[in-house]
C-alpha cells in the first residue's frame, strides 16, 4: 500500500499537532509526516519531516519586529510555493497562523485536499483566509461556527496532549492549598507586575508556583520562602503536571491553555490579552467561565490589590467551585480522535 503524505502546518499550534501526531502514532496509521511552522521542540515524534519556516505576518500588536514581518509577507509567499510543491502532500491540515493561509492557498492551487482546524472561541484571521480553500472546517468550539461555512464545518473539539490526559479525573483538594502563575512560555510582566507585591500575604498561606518567563526570573530570586516555586520556561510536556499540582491557576487566555484547564477542571483567574484578533482570548475566558470555573479580570483592570481581591473571591468560593463543576466533562478529551477519523477518511 502506498503511504499517504500528511503535511501539518501553523506556527504556533505546535501543542494541537503534537495530539494529532500522537494519536496517528496510536494507531500505527501509514502516514509520512510533514510539519511546516516554527520551530516547536516538543515535535519529538520520530519520522516527522521538519519544515522550519517563520512566515512575514500581520501582527495584531505594534512592535519593533511589526514592519519588518509585514514587507517579509510577499517573499515568503512564494517560497512557500516552492515548500509545497517539492513535499506534495495528499492531504494538507492547517491550524492556522500565517504560515497556515499560506498553505492552504498553496495546497489549493495544487490540487491538494486542505482541512483546517479552529482552536479558539472565534476564528483566526488567519482560518478564515483559509476556509476558502478548505475542504473541511473542523472547529473546537460552537462560537466559532458563524465565521465559516455552515456546510463545510463540524465541531470536533481542540486536542489537548497526552501528558494532560494522564491527569484527568485526579480528585481536586477541597480546600485551596496551592496557587500558580503562569503568563504563558515567555511570562507576562503585566501578571508579574501585579503579582509581585502581593506574594508575601499569599504566602503566609499557600504554596506558590511562578512562571515568570526568562526575562523576569531574576526580578523574582530575591523571593526566600519554601512554599514558593519561581522558575522561567519549562518543557510543555511538564507543565501537565505542574497544572496537576495546583489547585486555582492565574494565567492568560490562549486556546490551549483554557482546554487543558478545563479538562483538568482546574479553578482559573483569566486575564485575558486584549490586542489578540477577534478578541479571542476575551471568548476563550468567557467561555470557561461559562462552564463555572473561572473569573476573568481585564488587563485594563490588572492591579496588585485587584488581583488579590479576586484571588481571595475565588479561594472564598472555591468548595462550591469544586462541587458545581463535579460532573463537568471536557469536549476536547476525544477530540485528537475525532479530528484524525477525518484525516483518515480524506487520505
Amino acid at each position: 500500500m502506498e503511504q499517504k503524505r500528511l503535511l501539518i502546518t501553523g506556527s504556533h499550534a505546535g501543542t494541537t499537532a503534537e495530539a494529532v501526531i500522537d494519536e496517528i502514532k496510536k494507531r500505527n496509521l501509514a502516514f509520512e509526516i510533514h510539519w511546516l511552522g516554527a520551530k516547536y521542540k516538543n515535535l519529538s515524534n520520530p519520522g516527522i519531516v521538519y519544515h522550519v519556516f517563520e512566515s512575514g505576518k500581520i501582527e495584531n500588536k505594534f512592535t519593533k519586529n511589526t514592519i519588518f514581518n509585514f514587507l517579509k509577507i510577499p517573499l515568503d509567499f512564494f517560497k512557500g510555493y516552492k515548500i509545497i510543491k517539492e513535499i506534495e502532500p495528499n492531504l494538507t491540515l492547517s491550524l492556522g497562523s500565517a504560515v497556515g493561509a499560506m498553505s492552504s492557498f498553496w495546497s489549493y492551487f495544487l490540487g491538494i485536499p486542505v482541512i483546517i482546524h479552529e482552536q479558539t472561541a472565534v476564528a483566526g484571521r488567519a482560518n478564515i483566509i483559509s476556509s476558502y480553500f478548505a475542504k473541511k472546517i473542523l472547529i473546537s468550539r460552537e462560537s466559532s461556527q458563524k465565521y465559516f461555512n455552515k456546510l463545510k464545518t463540524k465541531l470536533v473539539g481542540n486536542p489537548i496532549n497526552n501528558e494532560i490526559k494522564k491527569y484527568i479525573g485526579f480528585p481536586r483538594n477541597q480546600r485551596v492549598k496551592s496557587i500558580l502563575i503562569t503568563g504563558g512560555s515567555r511570562g507576562s510582566t503585566w501578571i508579574n507586575n501585579a503579582i509581585k507585591p502581593i506574594l508575601p500575604k499569599l504566602l503566609e498561606r499557600y504554596y506558590l508556583m511562578h512562571q515568570t518567563g526568562e526575562k523576569n526570573l531574576e526580578k523574582f530570586k530575591d523571593i526566600k520562602d519554601d512554599k514558593y516555586f519561581a522558575f522561567g520556561q519549562i518543557d510543555p510536556k511538564n507543565m501537565a503536571e505542574i497544572f496537576s499540582r495546583a489547585d486555582i491557576v492565574i494565567s492568560r487566555a490562549g486556546a490551549n491553555t483554557i482546554s487543558e484547564l478545563i479538562a483538568l477542571k482546574k479553578p482559573a483567574i483569566l486575564i485575558p490579552i486584549p490586542w489578540s484578533f477577534n478578541d479571542e482570548q476575551q471568548k476563550n475566558a468567557e467561555y470557561m467561565e461559562s462552564l463555572g470555573l473561572a473569573r476573568i479580570l481585564a488587563q485594563k483592570d490588572l492591579s496588585a490589590q485587584k488581583l488579590l481581591s479576586v484571588v481571595e473571591s475565588m479561594i472564598e468560593d472555591y468548595p462550591v467551585v469544586i462541587k458545581k463543576t463535579a460532573n463537568l466533562v471536557s469536549n476536547d478529551i476525544h477530540a485528537s480522535e475525532k479530528l484524525v477519523d477525518i484525516l483518515e477518511k480524506y487520505l
